[in-house]
């Protein structure tokens, strides 16, 4: 072999030891790369695991002072309405004693008012009125000339108006129901005592006048004679008498209703219906009529309603009071 061939195969040697070399290392060192990727790799998935939990921690820490904070938030607004309540209570007692004063008389006359215009309690409005004057006389330091002046003169007109005793009429109205069962009828609703037979004391004579004797007393025991001073005979069933009484007591029942209604039409009429029936159908001369009737023109001359007045004038008088103060 010449030179140049043992040189170029001593070349081709050394290419090829040092290709393989360089193979061998590279192939060492991607080894070592892989091994040195895989560690780094489950470093960073034991790192990202540990702030998965670090985050969920963080996530609770957070739920817990969000409801922390809405619990604080809750105790402050209940704080805040007991500031406000404190402050009104404070302003409440820090108010004069003329302005409480002031304040209960315009109470008592709203009452006085109320009395008045719902249900037409007349002495009821007194007494709210009276209580109201005792007071504002009690304030010496308390310039109410003007109020006391305005509640006199509706006083006054309140006094003035007849009383209508609401109360005494329906506890007669009442007392007539309860009478409505034992007034006496123009006829008698029993039927008369059966008639005893007496002992024959003569049993001479004919047998055809013993006949007629006996007959005689028979139709003297069916047939009784009574002066009825109406003019119609008010002759009526035990059926009819119970009816009778029943609608008695409702007409009785119907005036207290319109007593309290304060329907004075409704109230008369019914009352005199009561006296036309009690004057037709029961007995005039018992003494159980006689004081139901007169019972009854009692409440038909008694005044049922009555137009009341208002008291607007001592509630303007006691307002314009209270502003008063209030702007000083």
């Amino acid at each position: 072999m010449d030179r140049p061939a043992r040189w170029g195969l001593a070349i081709a040697l050394v290419v090829a030891v040092a290709a393989v070399a360089l193979a061998w290392d590279a192939r060492q060192s991607f080894s070592s790369l892989s091994q040195s990727s895989g560690g780094r790799l489950a470093d960073l998935g034991a790192e990202v695991a540990q702030s998965k939990g670090a985050l969920a921690q963080a996530q609770a820490a957070l739920k817990d002072s969000q409801a922390r904070l809405a619990e604080l938030e809750s105790r402050l607004a209940d704080a805040q309405e007991s500031r406000v309540a404190v402050e009104d209570m404070y302003r409440e007692l820090s108010r004069s004693a003329d302005d409480r004063m002031l304040a209960e008389v315009e109470q008592l006359l709203i009452l006085a008012s109320q009395q008045l215009q719902l249900a037409g309690n007349v002495k009821g409005a007194l007494i709210a009125l009276e209580a109201a004057d005792q007071r504002l006389a009690r304030a010496d330091k308390l310039q109410a000339a003007n109020l006391r002046r305005a509640l006199n003169q509706d006083m006054e007109r309140l006094k003035a108006l007849p009383l209508v005793d609401t109360v005494g009429l329906a506890v007669k109205l009442d007392g007539l129901v309860q009478a409505a069962d034992t007034l006496p009828l123009v006829v008698s609703e029993t039927l008369p005592p059966a008639r005893v037979a007496r002992p024959r004391e003569d049993r001479r004579g004919s047998r055809w006048l013993r006949a007629l004797r006996d007959f005689w007393e028979e139709m003297k025991g069916l047939v009784r004679i009574r002066e009825i001073e109406t003019h119609e005979a008010a002759l009526v069933s035990p059926a009819q008498a119970y009816f009778l009484r029943q609608n008695l007591k409702l007409r009785l029942l119907a005036a207290r209703v319109a007593l309290l209604a304060r329907d004075a039409a409704s109230y008369r009429d019914d009352v005199k219906a009561a006296q036309a029936w009690i004057g037709k159908y029961f007995d005039a001369k018992a003494r159980s009529t006689v004081v139901a009737q007169a019972t009854l023109k009692q409440l038909a001359d008694s005044p049922v309603s009555i137009v009341v007045p208002d008291i607007n004038a001592s509630l303007s008088a006691v307002r314009a009071a209270r502003s008063a103060r209030e702007k000083r």
